[in-house]
This record gives C-alpha cells, structure tokens and sequence, in this order.
C-alpha cells in the first residue's frame, strides 16, 4: 500500500517525545550528603593545615587524600547534575565546551610548573643537606690523615707498637700531619731519623693538653674548634681507634678502641691503602666514619678510624638555615634484624634536627621531600640505605640559592612578572569568552531553526522551507534540509514502486511453492513429510520426492522413490532461479530415465536401454551430471550441495550419494545412528567431477532425518542449534506422525533463534520405513 503522511498526535506518553514537567531539584540538592561532607572536610583541611604544630602537620598530610577522593566522588555527581540542568540546551554545552578548551591547557601548565618547582625544590633541599654531612665527614678526614701519617713515619723510624703505647699525649705533635712533624719526632731534616722514643720537645698547646673521652687534640688546625664553625661543634663526641696491622693501639688520652664502637672489620683490613669517608650504622646507631690506611716500615699497615655518632644535634647544625632534616637509622639494620624491630622501636631510632621553619607568606608553602642515605654496614660491609627527609620552605631555599641580599628583589620581581602573566591570561580568556558567545549564537541559531522544521515535517508537511540568510557550514545544513523534505515527496514515489515489485515477489514466492513436492506423494513401504521455510521472500534450498513406476503390465506399479535435497550458494532471487534450474535438470533425467525404461524405448533399443533406463537408481552418475550442467550453464561462483537417494521399495534398500550437503541421519528402531556422509565436493564449482555411492537398508520404523544448514546452524548466546538437539527433539517424537516431528522441530529451532531475524533457509525432510 502507499505510504501515506499525517499529521502525528504528540503523545506524551512517547517515549520518543521528551515530557517537560515541573522543574527537578536543583543541583546542589542532587549530591549526596556523604560527598558534600568530603568536600567540607577538604576544605577544613585546606585551612587548618597552616596553622603551626602537630595540628597543621596532620591537616596537611590529609588535605591531600581527601582532595583526591572528592574529586574522584564529584565528578559523577557534579556531571550528573549538570547534564540534567544546565547542559540540556546546545548554547550551554557549546560555552561549557569553550571554557574546558581555554582553561585546561592553562591549568595543566600551572600544574605541570607547580610539580616541577615542587620536585626542584625537594631536590635542592636534599642536595643541601647532603652537602653540609659530607662536609662535616671532610673535616674529620683532614684531622686523621695527619695523624695516620705521624704514626706511619713514627714507625718507619724505628719505633714500636709498645713504645706507641706508652707515649702519654697522643702521639704529641703528629696529630697535626705527617709532614708538618714536630721537633722531636721525625720532623728533623731531610735523610735523618730521631730516636724512636719520644722526646720533651715543646709541642702546641693542643698535643700536649690531655683528652678525655668524647673530646681531641686539636689537629684539625687553626680554628677547627672555633665557635660557630660547624665542623668544630660536630667534632665533639669523636671518637678515634689505631691499628698497626691488625693489633690495637690503646693509647692513653684519646677515646681510643676500649670505648670506640668501631673495631676494625674484616673489610676494612681487606681495603686498600687511602683515605674512606663513609656513613656507618653499627648496632643500630649510625656514625660518621673516615677510616685512613697507611703503609708504613717493616711490612707494617697504620689503620685510623675515626666516627662521630650522627646525634640530633649534629643534625641540628645540618639543618641550621635549612629546615627540619629526619632520619631513621634503625631501618639500615639488617633484614633479619629489621623484621623483629616494631614501629614503636623504629620511632625510637629516628634522629630529628632542625625545626619546621614558619611560612613568610600565602605562597611560601611547604616542601618535604624524601631520599635516602647510602650506609655501610660495618659488620659485613654491604651498603643498604637510610630514609632521609628533608623539610623546608621555598623563601628559605631561595636565599640559600641566590644569597640574603637578593632574595627579596627577585622575589618581588618573579611575583610581578607572574601577576602580570596572569593578568594577560585573564584578558585573552575575557576576549576568547565573548567571541565564543557571538559565535553560540549564530550556531543555536541554525539549530533552532532546525529543530522547528523537524516538527512540521513530522506533522506532515513537506512544504515547509527554512529561511536561510547566511553563508558558513550551518546555512548549507539547513539548505540541505530543505533539500531533504523536497526528497520526502520522491521517496513515496519510489515507496509505491518498492510495493510493486513486493507483490512480483509474493508471486514468484507462489510459483516457487509450486516446484516443492505436494502432499501427494505416496510409497507403500516408506512414509515421506518435507518442509522448506525461506529466509526471505523466496528460498535457495530445494528438496523433491521423485516417484518410479514399473509400466510393464500397464499397472503403474510403484517400484521405488528418488529423493534429492539441496542448498544453493546465497540467497534471495539468484538463489531461487539457481534453484529452480537445479529443480528442472533433475526432474529432466528422472523422466529421461522412465522414458529410456519403457518397451518402446528397449524395443527401439534391441533392450540396450536398460543399462540407460537405470539412471536414476546411480545417484553417482547422476550427481556427475548435475556437476557438468551447473559448471557450464552458471556463473564460477554459483554452486550448490545436493544429496540424491533411490530407494527400492521392494528391497527397503537406500541407494545415496552426498555432494557437500550436511550428512542426513538414519535413526534406527534400537537408538543408532547412521551418518550418509558417501559422496563427494559440491556441484557446479569444478568440472569433471566424480562421486561414490553408498547403499543401506532401511528396517521397519527406522527414520530418515534429512536438513539443510539452516536447521543446525542458528545461533544464540549458547552457541549454535547443532545436530545434537535436532536428534534430541527427534528421538523425542520419533513414535508420532512425520508432521507433529517436524513441527516440533521448528519450534525447538524459533524457541533458540527467539526474537532475531532468521538467518537461513529451514529445509527439513523426513521418511519413515513402514
């Protein structure tokens, strides 16, 4: 029928029209009261984190996880609420999409600069810190290498371990350096060597004054104890250890070996000669250790070891003008031993100097950034590492790195130029604003003029045209509009033609009906039912029932049953004219071969015609020559499986042969089944084509099942119907009538497709041997 447009009723019910009732709650009312109260408790962090003590700490370390999860939180719901508010209109969504391009390259710039001077700035403190422990370690290798040095020549000289022993004052002068020697020692002249006892030579005031333990002749120098100096308020609680080869030297006045923790190790006897300035933990407490290996007379080796326990008030003099500086020693202990120590024990172990310095401004916020310290275990010599936190403030880290006096005018300046950045980006923002308005509202324009024109055309009239008086992209739109409700009229046109050839169609279907086998068909010994379900409008399977008949007495006997099944390649119209060609060709040989079979044909024939007249009873030859006429009468492409039988009704035998058709079944009285696989490839592909046949007997109540691909093929999320549940239904109903079989069939078939399209042709045939 034609297709007709009126004008529709707007039903509200409609799903495909959008009712518009009463306003919903606003967007705030929208999110739920645990998201508004992570957003709350972000904020309150936000602000309690600058206050001072362990408060503003604990705000600041939780500012962060908050923040993170009332983003992770709020974006749905903030998405949520603006997708059903304020983002139903295409202008909205259009500003929406403008702001996100000019704001978020702007924001991830700010960002990424905020993480790199972020990461800088932890590095530099780190670098700092690091710097003021290794010069400390320097200025305790100065002192020990003149005293590893005196005692190396001492020995050279001719002295001994027991003479060593026995000096009162630390080796008096040595400690100052191996060449600056005092009189009385071996700082004679060039060539010649004093006694090796040691002398009453006036040494400095320092050598010769007594140390207790924890303190040191002074042999670092002029001013090393200096007030102020760092390196002199770290050299108190030094300690020092001498070894000439691997026998101690206990030696009056120092903190010698008896108090020093740090023995001589089996790695550091293995070292070579020099000088190594490490950072020790032994016991779990960590040292600064400088360790000096001299070579000296008679195969002799001098060791200094020297260490000064890492103490919260050596770190104090790190941090000084620096921040606040951690560390843990207990967590450079070895695996074994870290397992046993708890968190409790582990807190115990931390070192703190320093104190968090205050914020100079808003902006002057705070930089904790951690690393670690490389450590020797001076029991086995692996190195392992320390935690190492550093905690400090941008304002400060400036003036180390540019100096007191010009802190504040690059601070100044760097804040102009950043506010006059701003300000610049904030001025490009306003303009690129107001130019995506008046470009919104030539767009919405074109689209509210679309979306009136859609509602007359679907009230039915295709007269209407949309005013069209610009010249861009939109314009040519609404134009092609127009354009399209001009088609509207041409295509209920072509809509009368289409039902046209709809109804040649229905007719072709009705022919094509006609060529199937009708109900007819009758065979004493055999019981026969066949059904073809097109996909389409007509169908590319076949199926025949090909009566014999022994016309010798004029009786019309029914000696037997030829029995064809088939499916051609494709479908729709060429399928079905393949079809129908197939149809004709082997009708054609069934009459040639009851022709050939007849006395008029043996008598014509002086009876040559018999090996003629049984054909038909050879699917193989026949099968041959299909494959002949559908190889020179169709298209390379065009092919089709096909399953011929003769059946003898006096023997109950079945003579078959399968050309590509999924193998029929032969479902015995006892549950068996018999696959009819014997043939060969598919007619109509190659030429020349040979096929073998196969001959069985059917007994009483057996049953022949055979299909096209479409019965098992049909899939669904289980898979495919399969050859496995077509025996199931079969076995099921095996006892009713070949039309209740078959009718359950297809209901078990549409029960698995369910709501889809069917994909195939369903050609079903079925015979009973009575």
């Amino acid at each position: 029928m034609p297709l007709v447009l009126r004008p529709r009723q707007q039903n509200m019910s409609d799903p495909l029209y959008a009712a518009t009732g009463a306003p919903g709650p606003g967007p705030w009312r929208r999110v739920p009261m645990w998201v508004r109260l992570v957003w709350g408790l972000t904020a309150l962090c936000f602000l309690l984190a600058y206050l001072p003590e362990s408060l503003g700490s604990a705000a600041s370390f939780l500012r962060w996880p908050l923040l993170a999860i009332g983003i992770l939180s709020g974006v749905p719901v903030l998405y949520r609420a603006a997708r059903h508010g304020m983002l139903w209109r295409l202008r909205n969504k259009l500003i929406l999409t403008y702001l996100l391009i000019g704001l978020t390259p702007v924001v991830l710039f700010f960002t990424l600069v905020f993480l790199a001077a972020y990461v800088a700035a932890g590095q530099f403190a780190i670098h700092l810190a690091a710097s003021h422990l290794q010069l400390q370690l320097d200025s305790m290798g100065t002192t020990d290498a003149g005293l590893a040095f005196g005692i190396a020549h001492r020995l050279e000289d001719g002295a001994t371990v027991d003479s060593l022993m026995r000096f009162p004052n630390g080796f008096g002068g040595f400690g100052r350096g191996g060449p600056n020697r005092t009189p009385g020692t071996s700082g004679g002249p060039a060539g010649t060597r004093p006694a090796a006892a040691p002398t009453s030579a006036p040494t400095t005031p320092a050598a010769d004054a007594p140390a207790t333990a924890g303190t040191l002749p002074n042999s670092a120098g002029p001013g090393a104890n200096a007030p102020g100096n760092a390196a002199g308020r770290i050299l108190e609680g030094r300690q020092r250890a001498i070894y000439v080869d691997k026998t101690p030297v206990d030696t009056p006045g120092f903190a010698g070996n008896a108090r020093s923790p740090l023995r001589m190790a089996d790695w550091v006897g293995k070292r070579r000669f020099g000088q190594l300035k490490v950072f020790v933990a032994d016991g779990g407490v960590l040292y600064m250790a400088v360790v000096d290996r001299v070579p000296a007379g008679h195969d002799h080796t001098v060791t200094v070891i020297g260490s000064v326990p890492v103490s919260e008030q050596l770190l104090n003099g790190v941090a000084d003008g620096l921040g606040q500086v951690t560390l843990v020693p207990g967590l450079a202990l070895q695996q074994k031993r870290r397992a046993s120590l708890t968190a409790k024990e582990l807190r115990r172990t931390r070192l703190v100097g320093g104190v968090r310095p205050p914020a100079s401004s808003f902006f002057d916020y705070g930089v904790r950034f951690p690393s670690t310290l490389s450590v020797v275990n001076w029991e086995t010599g692996e190195i392992q590492a320390v935690p190492f936190n550093v905690e400090s403030r941008p304002s400060i880290l400036f003036e180390q790195l540019f100096g007191s006096g010009l802190t504040g005018r690059i601070s100044d300046t760097v804040r102009a130029v950043f506010l006059g950045i701003c300000l610049v980006f904030a001025i490009f923002e306003i303009f690129a604003f107001y130019v995506a308005m008046r470009l919104t509202r030539t767009m919405t324009g074109s689209v509210e003029d679309l979306y009136a024109a859609t509602l007359s055309i679907d009230s039915g009239n295709l007269a209407h045209r949309i005013q069209v008086q610009r010249d861009d992209q939109l314009a040519d739109l609404c134009r092609s509009f127009n354009r399209m409700s001009w088609s509207l009229g041409r295509l209920i046109e072509e809509q009368k033609e289409k039902e046209r050839m709809q109804s040649e169609l229905s007719i072709a279907q009705e022919v094509q009906a006609n060529l199937f086998p009708q109900a007819s068909v009758r065979v004493p010994s055999l019981q026969l039912h066949g059904i073809c379900r097109p996909a389409r409008t007509v169908s590319g399977d076949y199926y025949d029932f090909l009566v014999f008949h022994d016309d010798n007495d004029n009786s019309r006997k029914i000696t037997g049953l030829g029995l064809a099944l088939g499916d051609i390649s494709g479908k729709g119209i060429s399928a079905a004219l393949l079809m129908a060609t197939l149809h004709s060709a082997v009708r054609a040989y069934r009459l040639a071969s009851e022709e050939l079979y007849g006395d008029t044909a043996r008598a014509l024939t002086h009876q040559e015609s018999l090996e003629c007249g049984e054909l038909f009873e050879s699917p193989a030859r026949i099968l041959s020559l299909l494959n002949k006429h559908l190889y020179r009468s169709t298209q390379p492409e065009k092919y089709a499986t096909l399953f011929l039988a003769h059946y003898d009704d006096a023997s109950g035998r079945l003579t078959y042969s399968n050309a590509g058709q999924l193998p029929p079944f032969i479902l015995k009285r006892d549950g068996r089944v018999i696959r009819l696989d014997k043939g060969g490839t598919v007619v109509g592909l190659m030429d020349g084509m040979h096929y073998e046949q196969e001959t069985v007997t059917l007994d009483t109540g057996d049953l022949l099942i055979a299909y096209s691909d479409g019965v098992t093929e049909p899939e669904n999320d289980f898979g495919e119907f399969g050859e496995d549940r077509l025996l199931e239904v079969v076995r099921e109903h095996r006892d009713q009538p070949l039309e209740v079989i078959s009718h359950e069939v297809m209901a078990a078939l549409d029960a698995w497709i369910g709501g889809g399209e069917q994909p195939d042709d369903i050609t079903l045939v079925l015979a009973r041997k009575m």
